[in-house]
């Protein structure tokens, strides 16, 4: 079975950036570098590098020499006790002088090539593995695989959907948080696997892998959720709910179910509101400020302290949603993030996580809708008395 690994940048992350480094006399290993990634090996997590190494093709230097350097790199870890389990470089660059070397190439980051390499070498699950690096290029590497990511170097990172940490000794024990025992190592299962020949057969397993994944909710989460929007609709305060594409139906349809399903036989008049379904506004701000801020702009405009925000978030790290709970965060908004695969950063950024460990969309969003729906009805029920409960249609 595949299993997690961590896709290293190597200057600026490993060793110091001394700009093109392809000597062994200008290696430094950076502070805690060594004792970092020793604790990954013990940790039984496989390790790569993955470095653009343009200077081979602007003739600063040759394949013989980056060898070298990374030959002399594994003798600095092995000191320390430390190894490195697959070395990747790419020498290619479309503005090279040496013609071998001067294309484009799909291995050069943020292209997939080399961390691609080094799952099939290392047999890695990429969508449970880390990329870990000092530049936009590593990020938009774990994109392109899939994987999570961390930023190493000051606060924040160049894409808001990945964490800021200062060195790698510091994203290594973020990965060991977060993959703290060995069964958290494993990743959810993979679904599909397989192609199917009947829907029947694929009918069965879907069902099985959505209540699978929709068990791993934690319900003392939903609880504390039930309790915010009770509170707020008690108080007359706002809630305004996001999302994108099968996520914003699902924060459209929560104004339906909270306005018009909660406050029906109720003593609740509920004010939701969807940020993902006013087009004009949505399509203006998008034109003229980005996308990353359709929703926090109109919090801006809209909110209030004491309000509630509410996300949905497959991926958890869509720029305009943490945009939009990190201004929550910053102005007295409590907030409820659904999200999915691994969750960051909405998952740690909300006030309430109601999380589900799935790799698959349409299953995560079918439990979202699950979450939302159970939402609605428990406010509405509790609002009632048990006879008039008993003969409602939910």
């Amino acid at each position: 079975m595949s299993e997690p690994g961590v896709l290293l940048d190597r200057d600026g992350t490993v060793i110091v950036d001394h700009g093109y480094v392809g000597s062994t006399d200008r290696v430094e290993l950076i502070d805690g570098a060594a004792e970092a990634i020793g604790a990954l090996n013990r940790a039984g997590i496989p390790v790569a590098v993955v470095t653009n190494q343009a200077g081979v093709a602007r003739g600063y230097y040759g394949l013989a020499d980056v060898r070298k350097v990374h030959r002399h790199i594994d003798e600095l870890l092995a000191a320390a006790g430390a190894h490195i389990d697959h070395w990747a470089f790419c020498p290619y660059h479309p503005d090279g002088v040496v013609e071998d070397f001067a294309r484009a190439s799909a291995d050069r980051k943020p292209g997939p090539g080399m961390g691609l390499a080094a799952a099939e070498a290392l047999d890695l699950d990429l969508g449970a593995s880390w990329v870990v690096g000092d530049r936009d290029t590593d990020l938009g590497l774990a994109r392109a695989l899939g994987a999570r990511a961390i930023y190493v170097g000051p606060a924040p990172a160049p894409d808001p959907g990945f964490p800021a940490v200062p060195d790698l000794r510091a994203a290594v024990d973020h990965i060991l948080a977060a993959d703290r025992s060995p069964a958290a190592l494993v990743p959810a299962p993979r679904f599909p696997s397989t192609a199917y020949g009947s829907a029947d057969l694929f009918g069965r397993d879907y069902l099985d892998e959505l209540a699978r994944a929709s068990a791993t909710i934690d319900l003392a989460q939903v609880a504390t959720a039930a309790k915010l929007l009770t509170d707020a609709y008690e108080r007359d305060a706002a809630v305004f709910v996001c999302g994108n594409g099968g996520s914003a139906s699902i924060a459209n349809h929560m104004q339906c179910d909270h306005v018009k399903g909660v406050g029906n036989g109720t003593d609740l008049t509920t004010r939701v509101y969807s940020l993902s379904t006013n087009v004009e506004l949505f399509s203006a701000i998008a034109n003229d400020h980005g996308y990353a801020e359709v929703f926090e702009y109109q919090l801006r405009s809209q909110a209030r302290e004491g309000d509630l925000l509410v996300v949905v978030s497959s991926s958890g790290r869509s720029p305009n949603i943490v945009k939009a709970l990190e201004w929550a965060a910053a102005n007295g908004l409590a907030s409820i993030a659904l999200t999915g695969f691994d969750g960051a950063p909405a998952r740690t950024l909300a006030t309430v996580s109601l999380h589900v460990d799935s790799s698959n969309y349409g299953i995560i969003e079918d439990a979202h809708q699950t979450c939302m729906h159970l939402l609605a009805q428990y406010v509405r029920q509790s609002r009632m008395a048990t006879d008039t409960v008993a003969t409602t249609v939910f």
